[in-house]
């Protein structure tokens, strides 16, 4: 009985061990068959494959941006993905515009002068300033007369003198700013987009002078040139500076003098250009000034000394900045064009860093060009070219009449100036 019973033991344990190690082979086997389990063994793989995935997404992403880019002719080793971005390089819902035109006739027996202000029309002669829609009806009238008229606009102010009568005229919409009478004939003048103004005049003995006056009309200073002919002056964007831009016949050769003062007529800088005279001074945003002269091209530092430059075979056109950030020249290609050789004129944009963003040629000569936020405008006399920064062609006009100037409205509307009207552009 004693040896059944051991046997008996023996058999139980063994059962118990075998029982045991089986039921722990199967909660092993379960838990590794468990769909919550299986995914946290699959994790690490699981986040490997995620990140591979977004890296060839990035890297095709850039190889398509890099070739896009390359398409439109832009360098991205002159421009940093930065600038591509920020400054819209990649064109948007349309590649190329169809142009609508509306012409608004005024007739030629008038002295007449146009600008955009604002969204409006602005015509000026003899019965006074007028504001018209963009269908040529008369919204506003400002009695006054203006023999020889003499008009300016930026950002939301408008400059209106008579050259004649020394009479000026600053405007904000149809309110009017500020009035006053000069003492002395007046040159030429200009306005910022802060409403502040610099009127090139004649002074005591025929000498010229510069006068400037903040928004409200106040006088600030006036510089008188004795040795030199005051060709142009203007007002930095932010209202700190102020050049003078003048011309010293004296010697053998014409020079340009660039002086740079504070609002408050302090003196900042003066630089001499030798045998070279500046048409055409502006400011951009970062204190960097373009100019530019008869057939050389500049970026200056604000303490005038010279960033960048660029001495042209051809001759500067025109030239005007873009969103304050972009130097934009015009210029033709140089005497010597072969006879297989279309590309006769040069549309160069420059940025504040003195860096080539693009270059457009055109086989016309350009008489002047404008810049609104987003398009270039190129008149070549009957007809106009928009470009956008990376020098894309996005729309195109031709007119059988002259075309003096053009002007923006908006990104998509801008003014065409005639001898005798004007013609209503829209990009669609």
């Amino acid at each position: 009985m004693k040896k059944h019973c051991l046997w008996y033991n023996v058999y139980r344990k063994e059962f118990e061990f075998f029982n045991g190690f089986n039921k722990r082979k199967a909660w092993s086997e379960d838990k590794v068959d468990n769909p919550e389990n299986r995914s946290n063994a699959q994790k690490p793989t699981s986040r490997m494959s995620i990140l591979l995935f977004f890296v060839l997404l990035v890297t095709v992403l850039c190889a398509a941006a890099v070739a896009y880019l390359n398409s439109k002719g832009i360098d991205i080793k002159e421009i940093s993905l930065k600038d591509v971005i920020e400054n819209g390089f990649f064109i948007g819902e349309k590649d190329s515009y169809e142009v609508e035109c509306k012409e608004i006739k005024y007739g030629t027996n008038v002295q007449q002068e146009f600008v955009v202000h604002k969204d409006f029309i602005v015509r000026c002669t003899k019965s006074g300033i007028e504001y018209f829609d963009k269908n040529g009806e008369e919204k506003w009238l400002f009695p006054v007369v203006l023999n020889k008229p003499y008009v300016k606009s930026s950002g939301k102010y408008l400059f209106v003198s008579d050259l004649e009568t020394k009479d000026v005229y600053v405007f904000s919409g149809k309110e009017k700013i500020w009035e006053d009478r000069l003492e002395y004939s007046i040159l030429s003048a200009d306005i910022n987009s802060s409403g502040y103004v610099t009127v090139v005049h004649k002074s005591d003995r025929n000498k010229s002078a510069v006068s400037v006056y903040n928004r409200e009309g106040a006088f600030l200073f006036t510089k008188i040139k004795a040795e030199s002919f005051v060709l142009s002056a203007g007002v930095s964007p932010d209202t700190k500076n102020v050049f003078i831009n003048s011309i010293d016949y004296s010697g053998v050769n014409s020079n340009t003098g660039l002086d740079l003062y504070t609002i408050s007529g302090g003196d900042i800088k003066g630089k001499k250009f030798e045998n070279t005279i500046l048409a055409s001074i502006w400011f951009l945003k970062d204190d960097t000034i373009a100019a530019a002269g008869d057939s050389e091209i500049f970026l200056l530092e604000k303490d005038l000394e010279i960033k960048w430059s660029e001495t042209i075979s051809g001759k500067v056109m025109s030239s005007n900045v873009m969103k304050n950030k972009y130097a934009v020249f015009a210029f033709s290609s140089g005497e010597n064009i072969g006879i297989l050789n279309s590309d006769k004129s040069n549309v160069l944009i420059v940025d504040g860093k003195g860096r080539k963003v693009a270059n457009f040629k055109l086989s016309q000569d350009i008489v002047n060009i404008s810049c609104g936020e987003s398009f270039i405008a190129v008149n070549t006399g009957r007809n106009i070219y928009f470009i956008d920064v990376a020098g894309q062609l996005r729309g195109s006009v031709n007119f059988e009449m002259d075309i003096k100037s053009i002007q923006f409205f908006n990104d998509r509307e801008a003014l065409a100036v005639t001898r005798d009207g004007v013609v209503v552009l829209k990009l669609k």
